[in-house]
């Protein structure tokens, strides 16, 4: 479910690898595309309404249905009575395609799963640093979740007590991220400077966040390149590109080629999105992160702390954060060795070989 880009990137970094196996073919489906088109844009629209204006009411949300049983069972309720239009379409769907497996990026996707379609082996594939209760209202038959995100307690506490299968196999990503590219030649090919350190900010693909505050900030600082990249944001890319900062001030709109931008970079100023830090981690690419949103951006950002590859930022600190960073290379090269147990190269793959090791059962037509 489209809510964000980073269910449907990681959907779409598993259809590419599903589809290298022979005689296996994979569909992506947005379920926000099967809500009628009058009323998709506006569910979107207030999604990131409450985000931007009332993270509040959202913290609350997320937080009530991480805690408390009985609002759990009462969300995933009125999730399931109000799918209804979903679920007709996605029954329709599911007859056409007639699938062997159901892989899903997105927890409602369990709750909206027509009931005919139980015994089809289901798996889910978390996209952000925490497990979500939610994802156990409807149990999938196994769920790929975060390297390091449980300690082999809750590991066995989760199996124990649901019957569930879990593996810990990392966020799938592109496989362009993990493809070796020296920095050097990704500076070659982007036209950057390879004598001054290379900073990325970013919000995201919808480019949110105080984007222009910190350009401001940072607009003197002359040995080092910046690269602000303002995704789908284009009212922010046309204001940004107008105040005409000098060289060491690019700005960019959305790009497909963030694998080479991330390799060119030696920080990444960002929201802590679950995908994007994922594509950082594939790069080894220290973070600053700015305005997390309540609910998974939190917890992705305690997840980065706790493992020390990253730092929280604003924009009255970022100067001073800035320069000490770059004071120590020797500082910055630890920073980069955290990564390597976070790293999941062979993610996808894990996942597509589990899912597909399952024994799927024969569907016969009445």
């Amino acid at each position: 479910m489209g809510f964000g880009t980073g269910h449907n990137s990681a959907a779409k970094a598993l259809k590419y690898e599903f589809e290298k196996m022979p005689a296996v073919t994979a569909e992506v489906v947005d379920l926000l595309e099967l809500i009628p088109s009058t009323f998709h844009p506006l569910l979107q629209s207030g999604y990131q309404g409450m985000l931007n204006k009332f993270p509040t009411v959202y913290h609350y949300l997320y937080d009530w249905t991480h805690h408390n049983k009985m609002f759990r069972y009462v969300s995933s309720e009125v999730i399931e009575k109000m799918g209804w239009s979903i679920r007709k379409k996605m029954a329709q769907l599911l007859e056409d395609v007639r699938p062997t497996r159901i892989v899903t990026t997105h927890p409602f996707a369990l709750i909206l799963c027509p009931a005919h379609w139980e015994k089809i082996p289901t798996v889910g594939v978390i996209t952000d640093y925490e497990l979500h209760p939610i994802w156990l209202a409807r149990l999938p038959h196994a769920l790929f979740v975060p390297k390091y995100l449980l300690n082999q307690s809750q590991l066995e506490r989760i199996q124990w007590t649901t019957g569930l299968t879990l593996h810990q196999t990392g966020i799938p990503v592109n496989a362009a991220f993990y493809e070796e590219l020296s920095k050097e030649r990704a500076r070659q090919v982007l036209g950057l400077p390879e004598n001054h350190p290379v900073v990325l900010i970013m919000g995201g693909g919808t480019g949110l966040g105080p984007l222009e505050q910190l350009v401001e900030e940072i607009r003197y600082m002359r040995s080092l390149q910046f690269v602000v990249l303002t995704g789908n944001n284009q009212n922010l890319y046309h204001r940004l590109r107008k105040k005409g900062y000098e060289s060491h001030i690019r700005i960019e709109s959305f790009r497909r080629d963030m694998p080479l931008w991330m390799a060119s970079a030696d920080l990444l100023v960002t929201k802590p999105g679950g995908l994007t830090i994922s594509e950082a981690i594939s790069k080894r690419l220290p973070m600053f992160l700015f305005e997390a949103f309540p609910g998974q951006e939190k917890a992705n950002q305690q997840y980065l702390l706790h493992h020390r590859v990253a730092m929280v930022t604003r924009p009255q600190t970022i100067r001073f954060q800035l320069e000490k960073f770059f004071l120590s290379d020797q500082q910055r090269k630890r920073m980069a060795e955290r990564f390597t147990p976070l790293m999941s190269t062979h993610a996808s793959q894990q996942i597509v070989q589990e899912t597909l090791r399952m024994e799927a059962p024969v569907m016969q037509t009445l």
